[in-house]
């Protein structure tokens, strides 16, 4: 997993900062942990909802949670005590955040490991995506972005983008959403946005800059 150029172990070098995890509930375990949730948090679970139901949770707030405990690499190794305080119907929302009272060893009987690495390493793709489209003011409430929100039900979740941005990043950031929205396959889709940011110097520019630098 670490071999993977979108991997980032999830946790925080702030000690200080809380820490969040995007739960499955069928498969029992989590699929991916980050520090920005609320950022970029709930606009990755609406992203994510197109392929299966996520419920976030706070993973700092267990009291057995030590600093990096729970990372990327083994995420899915893990559950948290409370299940039943997860809801069932609602959790595509992506805004109730369940803080988790205990981690505890996932007991999950069957899980078709190589299907699961494939949906943790979509899951940080798209992470990167969402961070690289906050980063540097590169925002924009766009067409896709609205679209998501009313399949989810006029949800607002998407009004930390920023308007009056220039017409290319507009089209790079409509077409990115609607790619990660309804993506299934990573190297495809990976391509078709390559695609249109290679059309723009500045915009490639911007991302190299990013690439460069990105730890998560």
């Amino acid at each position: 997993m670490q071999d993977f150029k979108y991997f980032t172990y999830g946790y925080s070098t702030d000690l200080t900062n809380p820490i969040y995890g995007l739960y499955q509930p069928v498969l029992n375990c989590f699929l991916i942990v980050f520090p920005d949730y609320d950022s970029v948090g709930p606009q990755l679970a609406a992203i994510l909802s197109s392929r299966y139901l996520l419920q976030p949770i706070q993973i700092d707030t267990a009291n057995n949670y030590t600093h990096n405990v729970i990372d990327n690499e083994i995420c899915e190794n893990w559950t948290i005590s409370n299940l039943h305080v997860v809801p069932t119907r609602t959790i595509i929302t992506g805004l109730t955040v369940i803080p988790a009272n205990e981690l505890t060893p996932t007991t999950v009987v069957v899980i078709d490991k190589i299907q699961l690495e494939k949906e943790k390493q979509w899951a940080q793709f798209c992470l990167f995506w969402l961070r690289f489209i906050k980063s540097e003011h590169i925002t924009q409430l766009s067409a896709a972005g609205l679209w998501i929100d009313n399949q989810l039900g006029n949800l607002g979740i998407f009004d930390v983008f920023e308007p009056l941005l220039p017409a290319n990043y507009k089209q790079f950031i409509t077409k990115t959403m609607q790619l990660l929205y309804l993506g299934r396959d990573l190297q495809e889709t990976e391509q078709a946005i390559f695609d249109i940011v290679n059309t723009d110097a500045s915009l490639k520019l911007k991302l190299e800059r990013f690439f460069k630098g990105y730890n998560g």
